[in-house]
């Protein structure tokens, strides 16, 4: 999983398929016999078309509940994500730091922003 995030905010989309359906996610998805941080790369192409190195991502955290690894990537504040899977997903948004915190508390995103948000707050947003 990507945490898709700039000085103001975090991007996500709203699922629509039915794991985790009406969930806000970030951009991931299973490997495919390939490391985390290449199934990062493909899956971040693949659902929102931006095209990487891997030194942008900085590895984050495990979710050992999902064995997930979950990298950040910080974007300029501009930055669109493309809309690329539109039979599993809705358009990809920009959420304040609060928005996402109200989200993630009230259980609308997937299981790793909910159990991980705190962390991940605390490494993505800029102290005052």
């Amino acid at each position: 999983m990507v945490i898709v995030h700039d000085r103001d905010g975090i991007r996500m989309s709203l699922r629509y398929g039915e794991v985790m359906k009406n969930m806000w996610q970030s951009p991931g998805g299973k490997t495919d016999g390939e490391s985390s941080i290449e199934a990062a790369l493909r899956e971040l192409e693949k659902e929102t078309d931006l095209m990487i190195e891997p030194e942008d991502f900085k590895f984050f955290i495990n979710d050992p509940n999902y064995n997930c690894d979950v990298y950040t990537l910080k974007v300029h504040s501009n930055t669109e994500l493309d809309f690329m899977k539109p039979d599993k997903n809705r358009e990809w948004e920009k959420f304040s730091f609060e928005a996402y915190e109200k989200m993630a508390r009230e259980d609308c995103t997937i299981p790793t922003h909910i159990t991980c948000m705190e962390l991940i707050l605390q490494k993505i947003k800029l102290k005052p």
